[in-house]
């Protein structure tokens, strides 16, 4: 299955450490191997419209050996490979995604009559406009999101759909294609 992964910079799991075996020119990245056969201790990689939940400096479209899970927001499988980095993930494209993600929100603010929850979108967009300003632009698209919940009268079903339609807002801007399976 092909997939995605973000990293940190130098291809290292953000949350592990590892430094993952980058593709060269003419090959890709040699498999990696899960600690053990535990489902949870599998590599974890997300599809398209998992990708808002897992940002980080990298993205790399990556190769999962069968069996792959499907899981809450990612997949797992217990072998998987590096094919290659998605160059188009850069700083302005980071920061054209949590615009992007902040017109979102400034869309559901604009919708809601004034009063508390107008009230409190508009925290949620000074907020968010203060971290892109201020260059986190992941952290502005996850309070662009949170801003769902309060429109939703505090579902927070709500975020993870916004996240989700983030994920698949950030593919078509990375034109990623669409494998199957993803």
């Amino acid at each position: 299955m092909i997939a995605y992964k973000f990293l940190a910079p130098g291809a290292v799991g953000p949350f592990t450490g590892f430094s993952w075996p980058v593709p060269s020119a003419a090959a890709p990245g040699r498999w990696v191997e899960a600690p053990d056969r535990r489902e949870e201790h599998g590599i974890h990689a997300c599809r398209e419209r998992d990708l808002a939940f897992w940002l980080d400096a990298e993205l790399w479209r990556a190769e999962l050996a069968d069996p792959v899970t499907d899981a809450q927001r990612q997949v797992i499988s217990p072998r998987a490979r590096l094919l290659e980095r998605i160059v188009a993930w850069d700083g302005a494209a980071a920061r054209a995604f949590a615009e992007a993600c902040l017109s979102r929100a400034r869309e559901l603010c604009a919708a809601k009559p004034s009063g508390p929850v107008s009230a409190a979108l508009s925290g949620y967009l000074a907020e968010a406009t203060e971290f892109l300003e201020a260059g986190d632009p992941a952290c502005s698209a996850y309070i662009s999101a949170r801003s769902a919940v309060v429109a939703a009268g505090g579902d927070e079903d709500a975020f993870g759909a916004e996240r989700e339609q983030q994920g698949i807002l950030l593919a078509r801007l990375l034109r990623l294609a669409a494998p199957h399976g993803v």
